[in-house]
C-alpha cells in the first residue's frame, strides 16, 4: 500500500512538473508570435521607429538604421515564408517577404528578411539580432 502511495505521489509530482513546463513553451511561443505580428503591423503601418525599437542584439547593442526619408516607403504586405525554432525556444530564424513602394515611384519591390529573433529571458522579450531593413 505505501508503494502504491509513493508511485501516485511522484506520477503527479511528474505529471504536475510536465504541464507547467507545457505552459512555459506555449506562453514562449505566443510571446514570440505576438513579436512577430507587432514588428510587422509597425512596419506596415509606417511605424518605423516602433519597428527599429524590436532590433537588439543579445548584448544589449542597437545596430545602426537609415530612418530619414521612410516616410516615403508604403509596406503593402509582410509574409512569413519559413519559421525554425530552437529545442530550447530561446532563438527562431524567420525568412520573411516584405513588399513595399516607394510613394514617388509606385513600383512594388520585395525585400527577403532572414531575421534571428532571440528571447531576452530576463524581461521575457524577444528581439531582432539582424539590421533593420533597408528599403532601396
Amino acid at each position: 500500500m505505501n508503494n502504491f502511495r509513493i508511485f501516485l505521489i511522484s506520477f503527479l509530482l511528474m505529471t504536475l512538473l510536465q504541464s507547467c513546463n507545457t505552459f512555459k513553451v506555449r506562453e514562449t511561443l505566443s510571446a514570440l508570435e505576438d513579436s512577430i505580428t507587432n514588428y510587422n503591423v509597425a512596419l506596415r503601418w509606417g511605424m518605423y521607429k516602433d519597428a527599429y525599437s524590436y532590433h537588439y542584439s543579445p548584448d544589449g547593442k542597437q545596430p545602426p538604421a537609415k530612418l530619414d526619408g521612410l516616410e516615403e516607403i508604403s509596406v503593402t504586405g509582410a509574409e512569413i515564408i519559413e519559421k525554425t525554432i530552437n529545442a530550447e525556444h530561446t532563438e527562431a530564424y524567420v525568412e520573411s517577404v516584405i513588399t513595399y513602394f516607394l510613394k514617388t515611384q509606385g513600383t512594388i519591390k520585395k525585400i527577403k528578411l532572414n531575421q534571428r529573433w532571440w528571447l531576452n529571458e530576463q524581461h521575457k522579450q524577444w528581439f531582432v539580432d539582424h539590421p533593420f531593413p533597408e528599403f532601396n
